[in-house]
């Protein structure tokens, strides 16, 4: 791999009411996707079953056998069929082989299931055909340079190569320690051997000291993120990059979406025009009036303008609000909810071309996609998970 490189300055969170358009240099005519629609389908999860009902639920991946969805809260893999139908469960709470802390993600290398526990710092891979399990430590050396505190297990490329995730603190982001999230490429020995990608965080966090109490100061998250996406396919074949950065009012509003193979070749580098939509005045009232509850505060004016001018630097909201790497190489591009309790999604395929829109409830997540069906993670009154799956009609 030799993707050592920034990707520029991607970012971007939320959208409303965004008209999607092909950009292709100077100006952009618009580009229609068509609509797919939803037909509602299996429904994973029970409120009456203790084996079968779901707890918090984690990542959701999807083969043509099976449906296997990570429960954090209990520390295992529950494996259901397509049915619905309990299979069996993977792993457990504790710290031996095979068992779990803190699980965090999952996916595929190869045939085998592989499953990040943060805490614990290893990556646990199950080959589910034979049985068997191996644990790997996950504790690559800190880079010189980078105000961070150590490097969580994120993700496995399908050439080998572990993902780390940064730990930084606010403090970090909002003094410009660490104007880029470094995510390291290693080898099964813990050794850095390359760079997936370097994501911009810059201006996602400030620090405040206006009209707090003497040396109190506060690092106040943008309730507008603008900072890189990325996300890996299941698979770990490629990664998608998005610079959703929001419109400052001149050019062309657009942000970028980049594919990147694992041995680091470019799959596609496009653009995407987009139709901007302005923040109302009114947005962040009820956040400053937030921030003016805290004890620290002792002058509420000047702490509100200081507060204020920071949410005031997002003018517009960003073009996208969340990016999924589908299951059959296709790129999901979400925005934010229009009103409705929707939000419409733009389907990309593996060469980057638009080859749909489908709208999906905004009070659920959706856990994993592919071009002909949807799997999303659903509550009930009760607050009890459930995943359900959509087949896509075009």
């Amino acid at each position: 791999m030799s993707v050592g490189r920034s990707i520029g300055s991607l970012g971007g969170l939320l959208v409303v009411g965004l008209a999607w358009s092909g950009c292709e240099g100077a100006g952009t005519a618009a580009i229609s996707a068509p609509h797919w629609s939803l037909s509602r389908g299996i429904v994973i999860g029970s409120a009456d079953d203790p084996y079968s009902a779901l707890t918090r639920v984690g990542t959701v991946l999807v083969d043509e056998e099976h449906v296997y969805v990570l429960q954090p809260q209990d520390g295992r893999v529950v494996v259901f069929d397509h049915r619905g139908r309990l299979v069996r469960t993977l792993g457990g709470r504790g710290g031996g082989p095979g068992e779990f802390i803190a699980p965090l993600l999952m996916g595929w290398y190869g045939s085998q299931l592989w499953v990040s526990d943060w805490n614990a710092r290893r990556i646990t891979f199950f080959a589910v055909d034979e049985g068997s399990v191996k644990t790997i430590p996950y504790e690559p050396p800190l880079p010189a340079g980078y105000d961070v505190f150590g490097w969580g297990p994120w993700a496995v490329l399908e050439n080998g190569g572990i993902v780390g995730y940064p730990e930084i603190g606010s403090h970090a982001v909002a003094r410009g320690l660490t104007p880029f999230l470094v995510l390291p490429v290693s080898d099964g020995e813990g050794a850095v051997r390359d760079t997936l990608a370097m994501l911009s965080r810059k201006g996602e966090v400030a620090e405040i000291t206006a009209g707090l109490k003497l040396n109190a100061v506060i690092f106040l998250s943008a309730p507008l993120p603008q900072g890189d996406l990325i996300d890996l396919a299941p698979d770990g074949t490629d990664a998608v990059v998005v610079n959703r950065r929001s419109w400052n009012g001149s050019g062309t509003p657009e942000f970028r979406v980049t594919r990147l193979s694992a041995a680091g070749d470019t799959v596609f580098d496009r653009s995407i025009a987009y139709q901007p939509r302005r923040v109302p005045q009114d947005f962040f009232d009820d956040k400053v009036q937030d921030m003016l509850a805290s004890n620290s505060v002792v002058d509420r004016t000047a702490h509100a303008r200081a507060v204020r001018e920071f949410y005031d630097t997002r003018q517009y909201f960003p073009p996208v609000t969340r990016l999924l790497a589908g299951g059959d190489g296709t790129t999901w591009l979400g925005q934010a909810d229009d009103g409705s309790g929707e939000a419409e999604w733009l389907v990309l395929d593996r060469a980057g071309e638009k080859i749909g829109r489908v709208r999906l409830p905004v009070a659920s997540r959706v856990a994993f996609v592919t071009e002909t069906e949807c799997w999303i993670v659903e509550k009930d009154e009760l607050d009890i998970p459930y995943v359900v799956q959509y087949e896509i009609l075009k």
